[in-house]
């Protein structure tokens, strides 16, 4: 088969050009619609339940509306985790499903078993919007002009601004984020309700049944219909206020007669502050999953251009965070990094080839190796990413089509050596190009097929570890697809149209020549060297094995995103007002650094909860400027001194983070930060102090930064106690005791006023005055059942003011309390052994209760688990690739113990540079494997190949390994300088690719050594004495 598909290449040259322009057009359109991302979106299959109940403590969020909807979703189709948060008048429950499962298919089972769950009246559950923990791709405020309220900039958001923006496809939903909504209250005045006999209830029920239009059928006027309407809607407050509530004494008691009818503020979920204004109406633009962040921002941009003429005068909407800037910044730095590494290979190429005829030829399956990847991935749905394309080596892609081309340039000098006149003409050229080929087909192809067996293990990664680095395995393997149909179609042609013009044959290279001859002569003086170099060696293997396991350990290195993500959480008691003064003087302070060029901040949680956060919650944007213009030499020092000023602030716990960064660990383990410790029980209090004795240990482990424990309890709450006997006795039931305290103190929306198309709550409320004392609660009057009479509610019930739950978190059917921590100048794996042996010594937990430790760690130590079981299985692929070729087991293992010899190169680029073992670097591990032993197959090969020719053993060794040194040395430092630029970049993105990179080159430099010194020595050694076949 490959006979006839090089023999239909040299013959059908204008078909295979034709399918080259083919592939460019279409690789070309590939990369214009691929979505590019900074990092790969490695949240599971995920489905949130949003259950939105004004004014229900924690307590009974989990029990009314969290508990009712896990017991539901419980045995749900592929699902693999259920989790739930429950704070006040909040719940969010989050389902976790098996990967590839669909998302339309998770959220369908999702809405049918919702179907079935009994929930509170008032308490709509509602799935959060089909995105991930990096879909928030664009942020903006609304500048209005000077005067402007804030409630109306918060109108033209929500009815102008954010539905215009929600057409653009590709966006999810935008969050809405501070600013005040508009309502009509009625301000209930307490001692009107009693002087009248008006209990809040009947208030509600006559503005519900008096808001209203109605149909009432069509009439003939003539020969013309006319269709009737009864027009009942409120148009004023005069309308509202003028509301008949009951009838007493022949005179009606109207809505104005019990209060007052106004224009206010619903009361706020949330504050956001930009720059130095304090209140301000944001946007947070979520991307549908799977789409193409860089198109849906350009089309953003296009559809806020076209709006901003469509507001009133001196309104503009002005972006604050836009990711195809962090999306620009990390495509730079692979670009840089891709055209370095290909300069490089190129200038190799020329100077080991000395033709720039066949180094132009081999340099043109690079481009189209990387748009024949670019296609195939874009024909998966795979997106590229920084991780994907920083994979991409030059040197690994080019090296089949450098073996043929390098094959040929011998055989070709050859022929011009021996005299014979036919050697000379253009058919024995084409000749020797076909059998060329067809001779180099086999080695190629299984020195290929070796790096992609090496390659398995990495698409066996599950969860996190598997949405990184897939991607990067496919792109990777299509591209080396592509370069050996390329070498075997495109070669062959450009290679015909090219001998016949220009002269291809191998020049003679003098310092290759000495280099060669010098090779040769230091191997034949260490032959008898061979156990003393083996030992050695094994020494050597050995203390890098040593030393590297000082190198420490981590998941990933962080990527550099640009900014920096603040979150402080306040004592639970703090309320809006408090938290706001306290983000005050955090903004200033990082607004006193040069290096912020913006910040944004959020107090409390946006009005839609998808954000499950308290108001004693605050979190911050940072802008950072480029690093160039710092004062600071890293972002670590920088963030240690803030925390140094902020830390002045008293009772202030910081967590430092980045926005993807934060976004992805929360997704992952329920808790943003990378450490995350998770204890399981029945009671709150018990695991509240549990969580304290943990959180002062790891606080004293060295490397620990921003370690805290997500508090549970600590929330001051006032409990109305029912009394049932005095209830009965008056005839008055729970559910209308409840409804009107709900009403009283948080106020209900009775009904809606429309405005156009916008409409508007009118909600019920006590006036302001007479609901901020404890006091004040016990006069709220109940109506009694038997009468139109009222009772004070402290008739009725006792007042207790205690401590309660603020946060209620449940993972797989229990309770837990989490403690996250952070890390600062400290691996990640000699950190979490230390802190679990310190836990384990001193904190006893009691029967019943466990501890789980995750984050990333997790992560990390899922990934090296399933590596310990697929590895091995790799390299038993590999080994009986090479047994099959070579039938000898003693050749398939000493081809296959050169992979370990790595290792030394690896360990060393890795302390060399600083950097720790990670599963990125544990990925560079395992391509460089499969590189190391292809060069291993090209030498012993040509050994064999010279003993069958009637060589010693020892001639064959030396000569064989003499001519395999050009060849080995091209491919190893192509495949080396290809990723160097990658190794050596610091650009913003570079921190998630320069382990894989380090390894590689190292790797390959102490595989290149150890595979022309100790493999010829150990071949000679062990088959000297053998028959010559």
């Amino acid at each position: 088969m490959l006979d006839r598909l090089i023999t239909f290449s040299i013959n059908q040259r204008a078909f295979i050009l034709t399918a080259i322009v083919a592939l460019i057009i279409s690789g070309w359109y590939a990369i214009s619609n691929l979505p590019i991302e900074a990092f790969p979106d490695v949240q599971d299959v995920q489905v949130q339940i949003v259950t939105q109940a004004p004014g229900l403590a924690p307590e009974e969020v989990e029990r009314k509306i969290s508990l009712p909807i896990e017991r539901e979703l419980n045995g749900v189709i592929k699902m693999s985790q259920l989790r739930s948060v429950s704070i006040f008048g909040l719940s969010v429950v989050t389902l976790t499903f098996q990967d590839n499962t669909d998302d339309f298919f998770a959220r369908q089972q999702v809405i049918e078993k919702l179907q079935n769950v009994n929930l509170p009246p008032d308490a709509k559950p509602v799935l959060a919007p089909l995105s991930t923990a990096v879909g928030e791709i664009y942020r903006y405020v609304i500048e209005p002009p000077p005067g402007m309220p804030i409630e109306k900039v918060r109108e033209l958001q929500d009815w102008v601004v954010r539905p215009e923006l929600r057409r653009i496809p590709g966006i999810a939903d935008i969050v809405s984020w501070g600013g005040a909504i508009k309502e009509y209250q009625i301000r209930v005045d307490p001692t009107l309700l009693r002087k009248y006999n008006v209990s809040l209830d009947q208030v509600s029920l006559a503005l519900g049944s008096a808001n209203e239009n109605a149909g009432a059928g069509s009439l003939k006027r003539g020969g013309e219909g006319l269709v009737l309407r009864s027009i009942g809607l409120f148009q004023s407050l005069d309308d509202i206020g003028n509301i008949a509530i009951k009838n007493k004494d022949g005179k009606s008691i109207l809505i104005k007669d019990i209060g007052e009818v106004a224009i206010g503020q619903k009361t706020r979920s949330g504050i956001v502050a930009f720059n130095k204004d304090d209140d301000v109406v944001e946007g947070v633009m979520l991307m549908t999953k799977g789409q193409n962040p860089t198109k849906i921002i350009a089309n953003i941009k296009v559809a806020i251009d076209t709006l901003q003429k469509k507001l009133p005068e001196g309104v503009h909407i002005k972006m604050i965070y836009d990711r195809t800037h962090l999306v620009d910044h990390t495509v730079k730095t692979v670009q840089e990094n891709m055209i370095m590494g290909a300069i490089l290979v190129i200038a190799i190429l020329m100077i080991f080839l000395q033709s720039t005829v066949a180094a132009i030829i081999v340099a043109s399956v690079i481009p189209l190796s990387l748009l024949f990847a670019f296609l195939f991935i874009h024909l998966r749905g795979i997106s590229a990413n920084l991780i994907s394309l920083g994979a991409i080596d030059f040197g690994i892609i080019v090296d089949g089509a450098v073996v043929l081309v390098e094959a040929l340039m011998v055989r070709l000098a050859l022929g011009k050596l021996d005299g014979n006149s036919y050697h000379l003409t253009p058919s024995w050229r084409m000749q020797t190009l076909h059998n060329t080929a067809e001779e180099m087909g086999h080695p190629i192809l299984f020195s290929k097929a070796i790096i992609i067996l090496a390659f398995l293990p990495i698409f066996t990664f599950q969860r996190v570890e598997g949405k990184i680095f897939t991607p990067m395995t496919y792109t990777l393997s299509f591209a080396i697809l592509g370069a050996v149909i390329l070498t075997f179609t495109l070669m062959p042609t450009l290679l015909s149209f090219a001998i016949k013009k220009y002269d291809l044959s191998e020049k003679h290279s003098g310092w290759m020549e000495s280099l060669q001859t010098k090779y040769k002569n230091f191997l034949s003086k260490t032959f008898d060297l061979a156990i003393p170099i083996l030992i050695i060696s094994v020494g050597l293997l050995l203390t890098s094995l040593l030393l590297g396991s000082r190198l420490g350990s981590e998941f990933l290195p962080k990527l550099d995103e640009g900014n920096i993500w603040l979150t402080i959480d306040l004592p639970q008691a703090a309320n809006l007002e408090t938290t706001k003064e306290i983000e005050r003087d955090v903004r200033k302070i990082l607004l006193t650094y040069p290096e912020v060029s913006s910040a944004i901040t959020h107090v409390g949680r946006p009005d839609d909860g998808t954000d499950p956060k308290g108001p004693n919650h605050m979190e911050i944007l940072a802008d950072l400027t480029p690093h160039n213009t710092w004062h600071f030499n890293d972002k670590e020092a920088l963030i240690s001194d803030m925390t140094k000023k902020i830390k002045t602030i008293p009772g202030i716990q910081t967590n430092f983070s980045q926005v993807i960064e934060d976004s992805v660990e929360e997704s992952i383990s329920g808790v943003k930060g990378e450490i995350a410790i998770k204890i399981f029980g029945p009671d709150l209090n018990v695991l509240e102090d549990k969580a304290e004795q943990v959180t002062k240990i790891i606080k004293g482990i060295e490397g620990s930064a921003d370690v805290a424990a997500i508090k549970v309890g600590g929330q001051s709450e006032i409990d109305v106690v029912l009394n049932k006997e005095l209830m009965a006795r008056y005839g008055i039931n729970t559910t209308a005791v409840n409804q009107t305290i709900t009403t009283a103190l948080a106020g209900s929306a009775a009904t809606v006023m429309f405005d156009g198309d916008k409409q508007f709550d009118v909600s019920v409320r006590l006036k302001k005055e007479v609901r901020d004392a404890i006091d004040d609660i016990s006069e709220i009057p109940i109506v009694m059942s038997n009468s139109s009479n009222t009772i004070p509610l402290g008739s009725l019930a006792s007042i207790q003011v205690k401590q309660g739950p603020a946060r209620i978190n449940r993972e797989s059917g229990g309770r837990f309390v989490a403690i996250k921590s952070n890390l600062s100048g400290r691996d990640q794996g000699s950190f979490v052994k230390e802190a679990m042996q310190t836990v384990k010594e001193q904190v006893h937990l009691p029967q019943g209760y466990t501890m789980t430790w995750g984050g990333q760690f997790e992560n990390q130590q899922r990934a090296m688990k399933r590596l310990s079981i697929i590895v091995p299985l790799s390299i038993l692929g590999i080994f009986v690739l090479l047994f099959w070729t070579f039938k000898s087991m003693k050749l398939a293992t000493l081809v296959i113990g050169l992979i370990p010899f790595t290792w030394i190169g690896g360990l060393a680029g890795l302390g060399i540079s600083g950097l720790h073992l990670s599963i990125s670097s544990a990925v560079g591990f395992i391509a460089v494997a499969g590189i190391s032993v292809q060069n291993g197959v090209i030498m012993v090969e040509q050994f064999i190949a010279s003993i069958r020719y009637g060589k010693t053993v020892n001639e064959s060794v030396l000569e064989g390994a003499k001519l395999r040194l050009r060849p080995i040395l091209m491919t190893a430092l192509m495949a080396g300088l290809g990723l160097l630029p990658a190794a050596l970049s610091h650009g913003i993105g570079s921190e998630t690719q320069r382990p894989f990179a380090v390894v590689i080159v190292g790797g390959i430099v102490s595989a290149t050594i150890f595979t022309l010194i100790l493999l010829p020595i150990i071949f000679n050694a062990w088959f000297k004495d053998a028959p010559q076949k």
